[in-house]
């Protein structure tokens, strides 16, 4: 809705009319001059053939003789003396009120300056940046529209989807929980290898050791070892197996988890976008309405001074023009809501205040009209990153029940070791006696070469090996360890095994009822997007009634046989009209947005595409 002069040939008729064009096509007139009384007998025969006969007498002076005062100062509250049988339907300024002719042509100008919201056919609507004169002043030292904001910045739909990808924190969560389950895969797959231990100990040892058979042994050497062993695992029931796979589930259902993720910010990002565009274009709608208020109550000041109407019509007029400047308030603070919680979405700088940078909104197919319901569903099924992941998650959760019926089972692995020692030592049998020597003693007790009782060890002595150096030996042990756990006699494993059986029944349901979501989001975008399309047919049709609704009751109004009321009540129908015709657009939009998400195709390219997206994918 904008606010225009005509363009008129003669001068004088230039400064009779002015016109307040609603849209390019239908416009409202509201006459600035109108019928006073005169002698003049051709202007009173023109007059008895356009407004009814002129009254029987005439005031001794023309009460548009006064000069009107400024429009922001409507407290006038004095009468003007006017013939006693005055018709109530004279209207308008005089030709000769100059000072009340250019104040109504400044409102013109300025409305003409400040054009916003223009809906340039049924399936488009043109916003332009709002001249900030035209809003309010929240704060002196702040922007009417950047408010908080310290600069601006423009972004499109596609820069809007792109930054998302590139900053989102969720999107960088999920990534990091996906890279988490990699390794995590990563991990059960070196159970396959075999396990290696190394470990080198040297100790100071100094003392006595007491020994079974009723020796002391006094120890004053130092003591190194140290051992290096291998165990690979041959046989653990399929536990490491099936380990394995359940961690490779678990990762590909995060890979699935992260695109979905990316599917929803995506969609997130489109909707804040368009909440954007939608706070615009009803800004410039409020706009659009308080220069209105402004005009229709400097028509009723005008008139009131020239004693036509009443006080009472002013103030209804000041009335309506205070609740549309509330409106306009509130409307420059949701602009500016709207723009931070995009800067969210986007993680980028809050105190950037964004603005759209493509002004013309226009009804955008998405999603072929070809495509049924049925068609949308295999799609969704196929496509859906949700169900996949899902899927996935119920993989692994059988996998899970081999792994706790593999504690059932025994444990083989074959082992290895190499053993290494050192002290100070010297052979057994340079000390003892020969190799042949028996180690059997006397009565049964056990001797070393000639060694038949505990006082005759030679290591009762100062626990040293005069003249011994410090040696190492290796001892190796290769073989097969089998090893049989079962915890509560069995009970420890078997419920273990129930309860990953309830878990994975757990998952088959969560996919299941995920299913559901899927499909029922796949129908309610279809019917959004369908009941979105035909409502953009009928506001455009509001429009156009409210339009003529509008001019209809400033003429009835102009020529006495209706009330300002009927022209506020007006008013409000075509400003809704136009709220609804935003709305219808860019809801439509949304709806194909979110179509293309619930069918699981939702990407930069899919989002911003030209061509709708068919069956071919």
């Amino acid at each position: 809705m904008f606010f225009r002069r005509c363009h008129l040939k003669s001068p004088a008729a230039k400064r009779t009319f002015l016109k307040w064009s609603l849209t390019p096509a239908v416009t409202m007139t509201i006459v600035a001059t109108g019928v006073w009384f005169t002698s003049d007998a051709a202007g009173a025969q023109n007059d008895k053939t356009t407004r009814g006969p002129l009254p029987a007498s005439t005031p001794d002076f023309s009460p548009l003789d006064r000069v009107l005062s400024p429009a922001s100062k409507f407290n006038d509250k004095s009468t003007m003396p006017v013939a006693p049988d005055a018709a109530p339907r004279l209207r308008g300024l005089g030709a000769d009120d100059r000072a009340a002719r250019a104040n109504l042509e400044d409102i013109a100008e300025q409305a003409t300056r400040t054009s916003g919201s223009i809906f340039v056919d049924q399936d488009n609507v043109f916003v332009k940046p709002p001249v900030l004169s035209a809003l309010i002043t929240l704060n002196d030292k702040m922007s009417p529209l950047a408010l908080d904001a310290y600069t601006g910045n423009e972004i499109s739909l596609r820069e809007a989807l792109r930054l998302a990808l590139a900053n989102n924190l969720p999107i960088k969560i999920s990534s990091t929980t996906s890279q988490v389950s990699r390794w995590q895969y990563y991990n059960a797959l070196t159970n396959f290898l075999p396990a290696v231990t190394n470990g080198v100990t040297m100790q100071g040892l100094r003392g006595n050791y007491v020994s079974p058979a009723g020796a002391y042994i006094p120890i004053r050497n130092p003591y190194f070892s140290s051992i290096a062993s291998f165990s690979q695992p041959i046989f653990h029931g399929g536990g490491i197996i099936f380990t394995a796979r359940e961690q490779r589930h678990n990762f590909s259902a995060s890979k699935y988890q992260l695109k979905g993720t990316v599917n929803d910010v995506l969609l997130d990002s489109a909707d804040h976008y368009y909440e954007l565009v939608k706070q615009d274009v009803l800004l410039q709608i409020r706009v659009k309405a308080v220069e209105v208020s402004k005009a229709l109550v400097q028509v009723n000041q005008d008139l009131f001074d020239n004693g036509v109407n009443t006080e009472l019509d002013v103030l209804q007029a000041k009335y309506q023009l205070s609740a549309d400047r509330q409106k306009l308030i509130k409307q420059q603070i949701a602009r500016r809501e709207a723009a931070v919680k995009l800067a969210t979405v986007l993680n980028q700088d809050q105190g950037i205040d964004l603005v759209i940078k493509n002004r013309l909104v226009s009804k955008v197919r998405l999603v072929d009209a070809a495509l049924r319901p049925t068609d949308l569903l295999k799609i969704a099924i196929d496509k859906r990153p949700e169900l996949k992941k899902y899927e996935e998650l119920r993989l692994a959760a059988k996998d899970a029940v081999k792994v706790a019926r593999s504690a059932l089972f025994p444990q083989i692995n074959f082992n290895g070791s190499v053993v290494d020692t050192g002290s100070h030592a010297t052979s057994v049998n340079n000390r003892f006696g020969s190799a042949g020597t028996p180690i059997v003693a006397a009565g049964g007790g056990l001797a070393v070469g000639s060694i038949s009782s505990a006082t005759s060890l030679p290591a009762t002595g100062n626990g040293t090996s005069s003249g011994a150096r410090f040696t190492t030996r290796s001892l190796y042990s290769i073989g097969v360890d089998v090893a049989w756990n079962l915890g509560g006699l069995g009970t420890t494993q078997l419920t273990q095994i129930e309860a990953t059986k309830w878990q994975a029944r757990k998952t088959s349901l969560e996919f299941n009822n995920e299913l559901n979501k899927v499909c029922e989001q796949v129908r309610d975008s279809y019917l959004s997007s369908m009941g979105a399309e035909n409502l953009i047919i009928e506001t455009s049709a509001a429009v156009k009634y409210a339009e003529e609704g509008l001019r209809l009751a400033d003429v009835r109004f102009q020529e006495g046989v209706g009330t300002y009321l009927d022209v506020i009540n007006a008013q409000h129908n075509y400003t809704d009209a136009l709220i609804d015709k935003a709305n219808a657009i860019i809801d439509y939009n949304q709806s194909q947005t979110k179509l293309l998400h619930a069918i699981g195709c939702l990407t930069i390219d899919t989002g911003t595409a030209a061509v709708p997206l068919k069956r071919e994918i």
